[in-house]
């Protein structure tokens, strides 16, 4: 039985723990001041000063790739003894669950994930490191569908500064994988690195990253999971089952592409990765990726077996093209709620766009639900047209407070809109509230803003009082007959005797009318900080 779970380790709080094994464990932690999930690595081996160089070189070859491809590292340090290193928490599955689960991703899913990858490794050999534990356990897929490169705990360079003495496989204990400390996993391995993985190179990454897509694609490896004489000797001379008879819809490019992967000698594979992206790169461009991406973020978020779509290349039939408007008009009815409700750009898609608030306060007497709301327009800043941004129309609602305490009387309120996604970039925004219109320019990065927009909160309009009356029967006019007087300074005045400066709007305002004869009649009115013209006409009730 493993130890107790601590609270903290070190500044972190400790959520829970994921695995734990010989080598280590590995807990999900809170970031103190990112306040986001972290990664935290322990190493509990503490006599072993070669694993213990290896955990630290892990930390220190992280900290020099920066990129999206690559898990970010945000900490390394020692505590009681114990090697610590705190990761970027990757919410979704790991490559290796995801083909536990589906079997086989389908060439165009399959390609995108593997590109992905492939950027990374592109990456990480231009800085010249070279991972040389590929596999779909190290290949991370978010919940957004972002995919990452994890577990440099073997990596080298090529230059041949390794730091690893003794050859083993993690084949005895998976753990060992979570903490950084083997020297690669047999079945995705190439030649050289079975014989000698000091001396291996990036063309070492390529050969694994082919034994990966070819179970990507057809739910097996080429040359199995054991290492065996037999396998050996066909690892060595390139035999495998070739995957178009496995799957027949896997193109022959790609197939040849894979071939070239798996050459037994190093100097007949691809030198880069460069070509490899390449191939992949326009064989995807014949489809529309972001739909392929959404398709691959179902996958992660679906606990069962997601049933892979078959995306349609770009290029129609005129019977194809018929089909998928059918095909799209019966998902728009399900899903363009989804969309204008920005569902969509705060989940699946969050990773391109970004949240802004508009928050604004307005005079006391102010009310969205009046017959003038306020509204939000966001348009793109891009110096000529102005555009407004689709479905970015908003309305406002009061932010009611939660705190028990006495209103403040006359107070100004706050209003707030629902959260609008948009991509980096400059934008204006406009606000209609009554007769006035507030302009402002903004700029916003990968991080979610929040604009607070005070100009009005304390704006007041000079009110222009008019007041009729008739006989409510016989609509005999009665104006000329009739007093009209306004509470103003706690005392009933003559209409026409307030300065015209001292009637102002946000405010209640009280007015008799009384004409002899009749019954007098009494308004009491709120005067909205907008309303600025108030028209009385009094049916008044004979005695």
């Amino acid at each position: 039985m493993g130890e107790q779970t601590p609270v903290y380790i070190g500044k972190y709080r400790i959520m829970g723990l994921v695995a734990e094994g010989g080598m280590g464990s590995v807990y999900k932690a809170v970031h103190p001041t990112l306040k986001r999930l972290v990664i935290l690595k322990k190493l509990t081996i503490r006599r072993n000063p070669t694993v213990r160089e290896r955990f630290k070189r892990e930390a220190q070859i992280l900290l020099d790739l920066q990129s999206p491809y690559i898990v970010h590292l945000y900490d390394y340090f020692i505590e009681e003894n114990s090697h610590y290193i705190v990761e970027e928490f990757v919410d979704g599955m790991n490559l290796g669950e995801v083909i536990e689960k589906q079997v086989a991703l389908g060439t165009e899913m399959s390609l995108l994930v593997f590109l992905d990858a492939c950027y990374a490794l592109k990456y990480a050999h231009a800085k010249g490191i070279v991972h040389r534990d590929i596999k779909p356990a190290n290949i991370l897929i978010s919940r957004r569908a972002e995919v990452k490169l994890a577990d440099f705990g073997i990596a080298s360079s090529e230059k041949g500064d390794d730091l690893h003495g003794d050859k083993e496989s993690d084949s005895t204990d998976d753990s060992l994988t979570k903490t950084g400390v083997t020297l690669g996993t047999p079945a995705y391995m190439s030649p050289e690195q079975i014989s000698d993985s000091r001396s291996v190179d990036k063309r070492a990454d390529i050969y694994s990253m082919g034994v990966m897509l070819y179970e990507m694609m057809t739910g097996s490896k080429p040359f199995g999971s054991k290492l065996s004489a037999e396998n050996l000797e066909d690892i060595k001379k390139g035999r495998y089952i070739d995957p178009r008879k496995i799957d027949r819809s896997i193109p022959k490019p790609i197939c040849a592409m894979i071939r070239k992967m798996l050459r037994a000698k190093p100097d007949r594979r691809y030198q880069s990765m460069d070509p490899i992206i390449d191939i992949v790169k326009k064989y995807l461009s014949r489809f529309d990726t972001h739909a392929i991406r959404l398709a691959l973020a179902q996958c992660v978020l679906t606990k069962r077996q997601f049933a892979v779509p078959v995306f349609a290349q770009k290029k129609q039939t005129a019977r194809n093209v018929t089909l998928a408007i059918i095909g799209v008009a019966a998902l728009a009815a399900g899903g363009w709620y989804a969309w204008t409700e920005s569902y969509f750009h705060a989940t699946i898609l969050r990773h391109w766009y970004s949240a802004v608030t508009v928050n604004m306060t307005l005079p006391a007497t102010a009310s969205v639900n009046s017959d003038l709301p306020a509204r939000a327009f966001f348009f793109v800043d891009d110096g000529r047209n102005i555009p407004e941004v689709q479905n970015s129309r908003r309305s406002f609602s009061e932010i009611k407070s939660k705190a028990k305490k006495q209103t403040v009387q006359n107070a100004p309120k706050k209003y707030t809109a629902k959260k609008v996604y948009v991509k980096p970039g400059h934008y204006r925004i406009k606000v209609a509230a009554g007769p006035y219109v507030v302009w402002q320019s903004f700029a916003i990065g990968t991080n979610d803003i929040t604009i607070n927009l005070d100009e009005l909160k304390n704006v007041g309009r000079q009110l222009k009082i008019t007041a009729h009356s008739y006989d409510t029967h016989s609509g005999e006019k009665l104006t000329g007959k009739t007093k009209f007087s306004i509470l103003y300074k706690n005392s009933w005045v003559d209409l026409d005797e307030v300065p015209q400066n001292e009637l102002v709007t946000g405010s209640v305002w009280k007015i008799i009318a009384h004409c002899p004869g009749y019954k007098d009649a009494l308004f009491s009115l709120i005067i909205d900080w907008y309303q600025d013209d108030l028209r009385l006409s009094v049916g008044l009730e004979k005695m």
